[in-house]
């Protein structure tokens, strides 16, 4: 059984390999030094919001897929200032990034009670730790 897994996981990541994996949003408003913000699932939106908000110019990543981890896509991100935005006390997502992606982030910003992001709050978050 673990083989037959093991079979199917490799060849869903070869689909996955031909097909768009990740959301990439501003990358061609920004340059190369600015910041590259992880987020996934609803919370793109709020970030994507708050970055307008507070006119900041950096790149907005979003895999689409979690399971498998497109990692084959994220790995351009690697070398760049890196900031995780998650609704996760324990910041499961960034240690998926480190641990899939070896994307070793700079700075996170966390929100573990229920509620979406306010813009103004999260984009006075961002705007501290992009500098």
């Amino acid at each position: 059984m673990h083989e037959k897994r093991f079979r199917k996981e490799q060849s869903l990541v070869s689909k996955l390999r031909t097909m768009k994996t990740v959301n990439v949003f501003n990358e061609n408003d920004t340059g190369e030094t600015s910041p590259i913000i992880f987020t996934y699932g609803s919370t793109t939106m709020s970030v994507l919001e708050a970055v307008r908000f507070a006119g900041i110019p950096a790149t907005v990543v979003q895999p689409i897929y979690l399971e498998p981890f497109p990692e084959w896509e994220l790995q351009k991100y690697k070398e760049r200032k890196t900031i995780v935005v998650e609704q996760s006390v324990r910041g499961s997502f960034e240690q998926l990034l480190m641990e899939k992606a070896q994307i070793k982030t700079d700075n996170h910003i966390r929100k573990y009670d229920g509620r979406a992001f306010e813009v103004d709050e999260l984009a006075a978050q961002l705007k501290e730790v992009s500098r």
